[in-house]
């Protein structure tokens, strides 16, 4: 192989007395000899068939054969010349056939830095550095020759990671400026004004020579970044604009960016004088350039449209406040814009026909024309190639439907366009950046969904990849899920303040599924900052939805990563999720750990509550007491509180429970035991019964407070049943008899009148408003309370009368069976046996007369079942036979 003779700035260490080290040294990878010959005899004919193209046949041929085939850094040298010349594509294939093997490491074998030395360095550092530069130019320079939008930005895309790591590591001697150029313009052909833009600045402080070609592209950028600064684009451009020496053309470009730059910053008067200037400029030219100057007259006739359509949108409102407003005033003013851009359309080059289309469309939303709008933009959507205007069109149509409600043409339009850039390298940034066209596609999404358009909402997010990733997608879907489910409970909800049953199943069923959408997007997202608030959306659903099993497997993992501040919400939600589960003990686990660790934290109250559940559920009434007292007489809670509410609520039902096990207990209890044991029982019913007046006062008429005036009185008459006991004793002297009396009709008279006080109320709400089930529940048991009450007073009259209001209320009802065996045993007592049988042959008529849908009632309302009845009602049909039997 023949020697090449390396420059001043590069050299060349393949120089060597013997060509196999120099082949050793240029390509150490090489494993074998074999390997070696074979890498070499396809690289020559790459280099063959390029240089071939390049130099031609004959001068191929004599350096061949003259001195060999060339080695890597002729071929290099070769590729040099030829971007010299001009050929950057062919000398970047020649620069991409080259192997100089890998880098060196930064650090030696000793681990000690590389220092100045040559024996530290890479030999072939500068050959590196110049082979990527030529690689990364020829495919920059491929890209601006295809014509094809979607292959260009492919290209591109591909090339710019290695040509800016070739950029960052440093490009060779003399190509940093032109190195940068290249990267700065693909950024820009790219979208990445940002990025672009800091490397105009930086060019132009290394070459102040390229003012005058950068200045322009610096203005535009700036004017396109993700904050636009159109002050300092104004300023940009008026300096190039102060160059006497400009071409007409050069002149022309300042101009409209010039307008643009006063567009944006609302200095509209100032604008039309600019665009007066260069219209005068090209009126004022040569006659034989005119004709070649008509794209500049059709781009400052479309700039003068902008300006007056911005005037109108400023002045006026993007779009009618109301469909109803007049808008003669704005349509008579863009009359005259309206008939110039309708003659763009006809006129101008496609790409300027586009652009007045897109304002078109604008102007006609300003002047409350929602339809032409969308006709204007739906047909340049439509248009070939599918490029920067369509997509913008099509981004100003899908806002449009959205605020129209108009979710399956919204859903036509974003399938269409997702479909025809395919993924991200389809995307032309030219008119809108892929940041903001994600960020009003979002926007528009919220109001469609504050439309109420929940399926075309999560269609759309399921038609938004690649164009949008996965997990922004899923997160999307979710979103439209749980808003759904929440409008679903809130249309399901009667004015009765119930949600019917149909409606709770579906919004669960919506919840659970927005958890699923949010846990797929968590699980996409685990090594990103969202995962945590992304799990959290999942967990929050799932509870919602009463899906708790779920719900704490991801909080199992949602508490491993979650910030310390952050925890004790999982662990509120983790001891919530375990109680539904019923696991009680990890839950007062959980739950500890907020009450302990984070004694100062905001939700130490709800962790309180919850730990009150909990032990009552492992039947430690004295803790669970403990806990909801310590939030009653904590001194940062008021009874305005939710915190503070609910635990006053809970300790009074907590306490109603135990007294009523209590009593349970007694009942079943030897006669001795039973006495002491209802005794013991006394005190915790005071205390229940003072907690839950308590509560109804506060709260009346809360749905709560009716349930705890409900076990108000039923806590009087439980504590009715000890004075009366002790009552009958013979140990105790008649002034304490005559005192345990007049205790048990205190008692009772207590409770008929609360259960009274409850009915008059529900019935009251009743003529107003349909009762919620709970309520007809309370209802039912305040009114066969009443009568049962009047029974054990002794007033039997009363008592009857009661259990008839019954009857005849739940009349075919399972309750009705109730009310006439109580009303037969009153007349019965009451000496009118006869009656009582009358009565008793009605229930049998009434049982019979119940249809088969109502079986599941039996259960719920009465002490049998229908076959229960039957058996029942047909022995006390004997006993009005037999003398000992019937009520």
């Amino acid at each position: 192989m023949r020697n090449g003779s390396a420059s001043p700035t590069h050299p060349n260490p393949a120089n060597g007395p013997e060509s196999k080290v120099a082949e050793k040294k240029a390509d150490p990878t090489d494993a074998n000899q074999s390997t070696v010959s074979r890498d070499k005899i396809t690289t020559s004919l790459m280099v063959l068939a390029a240089a071939i193209a390049v130099l031609g046949f004959g001068t191929v041929f004599s350096i061949w054969f003259g001195n060999g085939p060339p080695d890597a850094i002729e071929t290099l040298k070769i590729a040099s010349r030829e971007y010299i010349a001009g050929n950057a594509i062919i000398a970047g294939r020649l620069a991409q056939s080259v192997d100089l093997g890998e880098d060196l490491p930064e650090d030696d074998t000793s681990g000690k830095a590389a220092t100045g030395d040559d024996e530290n360095k890479d030999p072939l550092a500068e050959w590196r550095k110049l082979r990527q530069f030529l690689i990364s130019a020829g495919e920059v320079v491929r890209a601006r020759g295809t014509d094809e939008i979607r292959e260009r930005r492919e290209i591109l895309i591909a090339a710019i990671p290695d040509f800016k790591a070739a950029v960052e590591k440093g490009l060779p001697v003399g190509r940093e400026v032109e190195g940068k150029r290249l990267l700065a313009e693909s950024y820009f052909s790219l979208g990445e004004f940002d990025r672009a833009a800091a490397l105009f600045e930086e060019l132009i402080t290394l070459d102040p020579t390229l003012r005058r070609e950068l200045l322009p592209l610096l203005a535009e950028t700036l004017l396109r970044i993700r904050e636009p600064k159109p002050e300092i684009a104004l300023k940009t451009i008026e300096a190039i604009l102060a160059d006497k020496t400009l071409r007409p053309e050069q002149r022309f470009e300042a101009n409209l960016i010039q307008v643009d730059a006063l567009t944006r910053l609302g200095r509209y008067d100032e604008a039309e004088a600019a665009i007066e200037r260069g219209r005068q400029a090209i009126a004022a030219a040569d006659v034989t350039k005119q004709a070649s100057y008509i794209g500049f007259q059709h781009r400052f006739k479309l700039a003068k449209g902008v300006v007056q359509i911005r005037k109108a949108i400023g002045r006026y409102g993007k779009q009618p406040v109301n469909p109803s407003d007049s808008r003669e005033e704005v349509i008579a003013a863009l009359a005259p814009t309206m008939m110039a851009l309708l003659d763009l359309q006809r006129e101008a080059s496609p790409r300027i026909a586009s652009e007045a289309r897109i304002w078109a469309g604008r102007a006609y939303q300003c002047q409350g024309m929602p339809n032409q709008a969308l006709s204007q933009w739906s047909a340049t959507r439509q248009q070939r190639p599918f490029g920067g205007a369509a997509i913008i069109s099509g981004l100003e149509e899908i806002e449009q439907l959205a605020a129209l409600g108009l979710g399956v043409e919204l859903v036509q339009t974003i399938r269409y366009m997702m479909r025809e850039m395919g993924d991200l390298r389809g995307f032309d940034p030219t008119m809108v950046s892929l940041v903001e066209f994600r960020r009003r596609l979002i926007a528009a999404l919220e109001k469609l969904r504050d439309q109420s358009a929940y399926q075309e909402t999560i269609d759309v997010a399921r038609s938004l990849p690649p164009i949008f990733t996965r997990s922004a997608a899923l997160m999307q879907e979710g979103i439209a899920f749980r808003e759904w489910a929440a409008s679903t409970l809130r249309a399901g909800t009667q004015l009765n303040g119930e949600v019917s049953s149909a409606a709770a199943s579906l919004a669960r069923r919506r919840f659970r599924q927005a958890g699923d959408a949010f846990t797929q997007a968590a699980e996409l997202d685990f090594d990103t900052t969202r995962y945590i608030k992304t799990q959290w959306a999942a967990i929050d659903s799932y509870q919602q939805g009463r899906h708790f099993e779920r719900s704490i497997r991801l909080l199992r993992s949602y508490l491993r990563y979650e910030e310390r501040q952050r925890q004790p919400r999982g662990l509120i939600a983790m001891g919530r999720a375990l109680l539904a589960e019923s696991e009680p003990v990890a839950a007062i686990e959980a739950l500890e750990t907020v009450i302990i660790e984070y004694p100062r934290d905001p939700l130490r109250y709800d962790a309180r509550l919850l730990m009150a559940l909990a032990y009552s559920e492992t039947g430690d009434i004295e803790k669970a007491r403990a806990y909801l007292i310590d939030n009653l007489q904590d001194g940062e809670l008021t009874p305005q509180s939710p915190a503070w509410r609910d635990s006053l609520f809970t300790l009074a039902e907590i306490l109603y429970q135990k007294s009523y096990k209590n009593h349970l207990l007694a009942e079943h209890a030897d006669p001795p035991e039973r006495a002491k044991l209802l005794q013991e029982n006394q005190p915790i019913l005071d205390a229940a019964i003072r907690r839950l007046d308590e509560a109804v006062l506060r709260y009346q008429p809360a749905p709560r407070a009716d349930s705890a005036a409900y076990l108000a009185a039923r806590s009087h008459i439980l504590a009715a049943q000890w004075p009366r006991l002790e009552a009958q004793s013979t140990d105790i002297l008649d002034a304490a008899r005559r005192a345990m009396r007049t205790k048990v009709e205190s008692e009772l008279n207590a409770a008929l009148a609360g259960f009274r006080d409850l009915k008059e109320r529900i019935l009251r709400r009743e003529e107003e408003q349909k009762l919620t089930n709970d309520a007809q529940a309370l209802l039912r048991n305040c009114m066969m309370a009443e009568a049962d009450t009047l029974k054990e007073m002794g007033q039997l009259e009363e008592a009857a009368t009661a259990y008839r209001t019954v009857s005849l209320r739940y009349m075919n009802q399972p309750p009705a069976l109730e009310a006439i065996l109580g009303q037969a045993r009153c007349v019965r007592e009451l000496g009118r046996r006869r009656e009582a049988d009358l009565l008793i042959r009605q229930a049998s008529v009434v049982l019979k007369q119940i249809p088969p849908k109502l079986d599941d009632e039996f259960k719920r309302t009465t002490r049998y079942d229908r076959t229960g009845w039957e058996k029942m009602i047909a022995w006390m049909t004997a006993g009005m036979r037999d003398p000992g039997g019937g009520v």
